[in-house]
């Protein structure tokens, strides 16, 4: 019989470990690990002090549910394995994808961007497709995340991807180090090149997309859809009352 009760409490305690059973969500007043990378205008650190429209509206989704937890900024591969392994952590902005689609809990959308490659104004390159941006000797991109596992997927073999940010993308590309650069949205390459004191003529936008996606607060698993919901209540309402419209008129 003793024997028998000590696997019982073994097969019990296996039940909190993944394989063996799914963890029971933590209460909703314990902490949220919130996270994000530099990525403007969304999220991003200037000056010392965190930025941008979606870090603006999760400060006002944690106002309207009572919270005061703090967001954090981490390079975009270490917050994503934050995301899928410690417990209650949410992420922003991410585009919601298929792949991504059941490794978390979504709440939005928060807005839709997209991606396209860019290169310089006196550049004699016809860039009308991906096939044609495949043809050219080199693009810059980031050494990670999903624009990089975008082009690798697509049959890319030309991409110098050593970059840890927007701005190394880019730069490589105005001291003609590379002939296209891809990473960021439109909106992100117009705030970086307003931050360099650059005309928005300085970089060409092709007309070739990369991708394209709404945009979302991404939750890991252990959140109970209860509570997911109750987020997205929040976002619902503040959407409502005009408050994101507001956020992206900054923008313009």
């Amino acid at each position: 019989m003793a024997r028998r009760g000590g696997w019982f409490w073994i097969w019990l305690g296996l039940l909190g470990v993944p394989g063996w059973g799914a963890a029971q969500p933590l209460a909703e007043d314990a902490p949220i690990s919130f996270i994000t990378e530099e990525w403007a205008p969304y999220n991003y650190m200037q000056d010392g002090r965190l930025g941008g429209v979606s870090v603006k509206l999760v400060q006002a989704l944690q106002a309207a549910l009572g919270r005061q937890d703090p967001i954090r900024v981490y390079p975009s591969m270490r917050a994503k394995l934050l995301l899928e392994s410690q417990p209650r952590t949410m992420m922003f902005s991410m585009f919601r994808t298929r792949k991504r689609e059941t490794r978390y809990k979504w709440i939005g959308p928060i807005g839709r961007d997209a991606i396209y490659f860019y290169q310089r104004p006196d550049s004699a390159l016809q860039i009308h497709s991906l096939a044609d941006a495949k043809s050219v000797s080199v693009i810059a991109c980031r050494q990670a995340g999903l624009v990089y596992n975008s082009l690798v997927a697509a049959g890319f073999t030309n991409l110098d991807a050593g970059a840890y940010s927007s701005q190394q993308v880019y730069g490589k590309l105005l001291r003609g180090r590379a002939d296209l650069a891809v990473s960021d949205s439109p909106l992100g390459v117009r705030h970086l090149l307003r931050q360099w004191g650059l005309p928005a003529t300085a970089l060409k936008q092709t007309q070739v997309q990369l991708l394209a996606s709404d945009l979302y607060i991404a939750a890991s698993l252990d959140f109970s859809d209860a509570e997911i919901a109750r987020w997205q209540e929040a976002l619902d309402s503040l959407k409502a009352q005009g408050r994101l419209d507001q956020l992206y008129q900054t923008l313009e």
